[in-house]
């Protein structure tokens, strides 16, 4: 599986870290997108630990989450389309 690097600006970086705003921003900025979760976290300015808060914010917004693991990487797929195929676990 190829895994894309995490996109990110310069708008994103200057929000609050750990923002729910910056969180939002950050996923709508990778949606379908396969990304390597602790990258995507340190680019919302979260720790690996604080993935449950990522979480939660993401739980009101349209977006599926997908959490998987390919070659011991914990990856993340943030979609828009209820059919997505893939071989993980899809959290909401």
């Amino acid at each position: 599986m190829r895994i894309k690097a995490v996109l990110r600006d310069t708008d994103i970086l200057q929000m609050e870290a750990g923002s729910k705003v910056r969180i939002i921003a950050a996923a709508k900025k990778n949606i379908n997108r396969v990304v390597n979760l602790p990258s995507l976290l340190k680019v919302m300015g979260l720790m690996i630990d604080d993935r449950c808060i990522m979480l939660e914010v993401l739980k009101d917004s349209n977006m599926q989450v997908w959490l998987f693991n390919d070659a011991n990487q914990h990856l993340i797929f943030l979609g828009d389309k209820k059919d997505a195929e893939f071989e993980g676990y899809q959290w909401q």
